[in-house]
């Protein structure tokens, strides 16, 4: 039997095939294996698992799929991911011929993670941004990492003047707000955002260098930064004065408009910066305007315009600080391809911001287009997705939509333009009326991977605003948000890692040159201290790190045998077997499970009566008739013991199901509880531990001064006594500070799943349990420590710093010295300490994103 596997990791974009080698039993890349097999060509950066997968089994069975024997296909990434896998492998045409088998090498579904990943980065960022500060790169990486954790999505529109772009975006906000018609309407770049409330809105932008903020609250107009009385913002206060409508949405078209037409009067002369920033309330009657994501929508000139020279550029730097983003390039079904269209995919397709594995091709205005009307054929798909910008741009899908269709379903068809009104007013039926002869459902000429459609017409069908759902819009929309709301999360998670592991580097950086010039400092007082004093000098350096390297060594078993004798946590299995079968009983008796149980016996009783009655009777009558009799009445009691039997068994499954979910929380929650017990402990205990191992410490180096003849008497005892009073630490602080709950309590904590028998293995389930809890306080007990230990090197450091700046200040001349020395030590202990803190950070985040080994039940 041939296997295959699929190792999917949609947190660095990487796919990989393997297949097994029987001979060694090993797992081997089909890179490696087959150099003709397809499964080579797809490419991690473009592709996304889920778009990809009807595709890639397609393949599979194509090239691997021999006979009748099923191909055994293995997984391992998230459950988002295998979910998308098992809808294709249940599907007619695949389940016959391939077996899935989900391993039990799991990564974590990012939307389930992220909030654990802000806090741990939200802790952290004044840390960075302290150290940081005059880095102007890293300054402006934790804003977009903080733009990105905020779930701000940015929405690329692009396409040639004539699609109709800005209509589209009307459509996405559910008000008319763009201007539209036949001639290039966009001149500059748009970044619109949804307001907080549905009373405000403002516009900003640059006017001959001026940053100008206009707000518009209810009917009030004011200008919040800026000069009032420059041209353009007494132009825009004049019309709407002139207009007399105080309404919000129509100030912002007034102002709009103005600032759209401004320079067209005179194009050589450029007075309005390239972006217009509007921030105006959504429409609610739309996916986007109901949306707990934050979408930014990028309004771009046509590709085709003369106004949108360098207009990729100029989209690149206003999109610089976001991530994450989609492109959407409108179109239209008979004019896409276009050297215009090709070229600018090209320059939309480098820049950084956008994410191109989500790239949504628009067909706008469909519904003028000459659409097959049973839909497309396999031939006329293909020829589609052959074209040269379609097939540069062709990720998530092709969408057909009427944009003034789909602004009418929100808007109930209340238009300000006279051509959205009477377009609206005339398509209505087509779109509204099932019985109409030309009744239209844009979104069912979708191009889009075969289960992501499937889903897609599931939703769209159940859409009671017909116009709406018809449109196209609908559907868009729902795609962008379940992007947003699930997909997007693993490329924050992945940039806040990257993120990290590059400020990691730079503080180490930091580092470096700090103390570089503390060991210059070191060397040059060195040279001007007595060949006694150096002596001694070296000694205690000497023995401190001697009493450092077995204080790491002895501190692991230590810390090691405390835990495993002081922090037991298992379960003893029959206990928990007792706790199941009492919690069985309960939900039994309180879900009335023996009148199931009843009515199937019953049913059983009454089948075994007709029986008998019918054998006894069987020779009293016709002969024929009797059997004819019989027959039926034996088939009607069997349904009737079957029915019942099924109702039984589909209780108990439940039921049992119920018991294991409730078993299960009660283990995990024990886990919980446990974990947060240990942790309490363990700051306690070692608390007490490196305090100890301080005073071990302050001891041996008073020793150390006191039994030297380097100094004299009273310089021994000045020198003891300034060690005597050095401070200690407060260990347990520090080992409250170090994400342990985060980094121990994550995810899927004891990545069990329950089969479909629904009923847990009890003892399994305890070892299971008590294997894991047992590793992780024994991970988590040495975390702790080392990073107590990592305390405890810097006290040290620090304490070692004040004696030689002690024995430096013997000698006048170098007291100037020994200060530099005193400020670089701290300088490098604050240092050294936030990057313990950074490197916590980092740990923690890596290990939420890692591989992981789920036990199944």
């Amino acid at each position: 039997m041939t296997k295959i596997k699929i190792r999917s990791n949609p947190y660095n974009r990487e796919i990989s095939y393997l297949t097994m080698d029987e001979a060694t039993g090993q797992w081997v890349d089909v890179r490696e294996t087959d150099e003709r097999s397809r499964l080579r060509e797809t490419d991690s950066e473009r592709s996304f698992l889920p778009f990809k997968i009807k595709e890639i089994i397609t393949i599979i069975i194509k090239e691997y799929y021999v006979g009748r024997e099923k191909v055994q296909l293995y997984f391992e990434g998230t459950q988002d991911e295998y979910s998308e896998v098992e809808a294709v492998c249940e599907s007619d045409d695949v389940k016959d011929k391939i077996e899935l088998i989900r391993t039990n090498t799991i990564l974590e579904n990012a939307r389930f993670i992220k909030g654990d990943i802000k806090e741990v980065f939200e802790r952290v960022n004044p840390v960075i941004e302290n150290i940081m500060k005059e880095d102007v790169s890293v300054k402006r990486g934790l804003n977009k990492v903080s733009q990105a954790l905020d779930d701000v999505i940015p929405l690329c529109v692009f396409g040639n003047y004539s699609a109709g772009k800005s209509t589209f975006i009307n459509a996405l906000i559910g008000v008319e707000l763009l201007p539209s018609g036949g001639d290039p309407v966009t001149a500059k770049i748009y970044e619109i955002r949804n307001s907080e409330f549905l009373d405000q809105a403002k516009i900003s932008f640059e006017f001959h260098g001026e940053r100008i903020e206009i707000s518009i609250e209810g009917k009030e107009f004011r200008v919040l930064k800026g000069d009032s009385e420059t041209d353009i913002v007494k132009s825009i206060k004049e019309e709407i004065d002139n207009e007399g409508s105080h309404e919000l949405y129509a100030m912002v078209r007034i102002a709009m408009d103005i600032l759209n037409n401004y320079e067209k009067k005179d194009k050589e002369v450029t007075e309005i910066g390239s972006v217009i920033t509007l921030v105006v309330p959504f429409s609610t009657s739309g996916v986007i305007g109901n949306s707990s994501n934050k979408f930014v929508i990028f309004d771009t000139p046509g590709s085709n315009s003369n106004s949108n020279q360098d207009h990729a550029k100029v989209l690149a730097e206003a999109m610089d600080g976001f991530s994450n983003g989609i492109p959407l390039w409108v179109t239209q079904y008979d004019a896409h391809d276009t050297k215009d269209n090709a070229e600018l995919c090209d320059k939309v397709l480098a820049i950084d911001s956008l994410d191109k594995r989500f790239t949504m091709i628009i067909f706008n205005k469909a519904d003028d287009a000459d659409l097959p009307e049973g839909g497309f054929s396999e031939k006329q798909v293909k020829e589609i997705l052959e074209y040269r910008a379609i097939e540069k741009m062709y990720a998530s899908g092709i969408f057909f939509v009427s944009s003034i269709m789909g602004l009418g379903g929100k808007n109930d068809g209340e238009f300000v333009d006279r051509f959205y009104r009477k377009t609206f007013r005339t398509q209505s039926p087509t779109f509204s009326d099932p019985e109409d002869i030309d009744y239209m459902s844009l979104y069912k000429y979708n191009i889009m991977p075969a289960q992501v459609k499937q889903n897609a017409l599931d939703y769209c069908q159940k859409n009671e605003n017909l116009i709406y759902a018809n449109s196209g819009l609908y559907c868009i929309e729902k795609e962008i948000e379940n992007f947003a709301s699930k997909h997007s999360s693993y490329n924050k998670c992945q940039m806040v890692l990257a993120f990290l592991s590059n400020v990691i580097d730079k503080t180490n950086a930091r580092i470096d040159e700090r103390t570089k010039v503390l060991k210059d400092a070191r060397d040059r007082s060195t040279q001007e201290l007595d060949a006694k004093t150096v002596r001694l000098q070296e000694e205690i350096d000497r023995s401190s790190k001697s009493m450092e390297e077995a204080d790491g060594r002895t501190s692991k078993s230590d810390v090691g045998e405390y835990a495993l004798s002081k922090l037991n946590y298992s379960f003893d299995a029959t206990q928990l077997a007792n706790m199941d079968a009492d919690r069985r009983k309960q939900n039994f008796e309180e879900n009335d499970f023996a009148s199931k149980a009843k009515d199937y016996q019953e049913a059983k009783d009454k089948l075994w009566e007709h029986l008998k009655e019918s054998s006894q009777g069987l020779f009293k009558r016709n002969i024929v008739d009797s059997v004819k009799t019989i027959a039926n009445d034996l088939s009607s009691d069997f349904k009737d013991v079957q029915h019942s039997k099924d109702k039984m068994d589909a209780k108990e499954k439940e039921l049992d199901q119920l018991s294991s979910e409730q078993i299960l929380k009660y283990v995990i929650n024990s886990y919980k509880v446990n974990i947060d017990d240990a942790q309490e402990k363990l700051s306690m205990h070692l608390d007490e531990y490196w305090r100890g191992k301080e005073l071990d410490f302050k001891r041996a180096l008073i020793l150390q001064i006191t039994n030297t003849d380097a100094l004299s008497d009273s310089q021994r005892e000045e020198i003891a006594d300034m060690i005597q009073n050095y401070d200690v630490n407060n260990f347990k602080d520090q080992a409250d500070s170090v994400f342990v709950r985060k980094r121990f309590l994550k995810g899927n904590l004891l990545g069990i799943r329950i089969n479909d028998d629904e009923k847990l293995d009890i003892k399994r389930l305890a070892r299971s349990y008590n294997d894991r809890i047992k590793r992780i306080v024994n991970d988590m007990s040495q975390s702790m420590n080392e990073d107590c230990f990592s305390q405890f090197k810097i006290w040290e450091e620090k304490l070692l710093a004040k004696i030689n700046a002690n024995l430096t200040e013997l000698n006048p001349e170098l007291k100037s010295l020994a200060e530099i020395i005193r400020i670089e030590t701290e300088n490098i202990t604050e240092l050294e300490n936030n990057q313990t803190m950074i490197q916590a950070s980092l740990d923690t985040i890596k290990d939420l994103m890692s591989w992981k080994e789920a036990e199944e039940e």
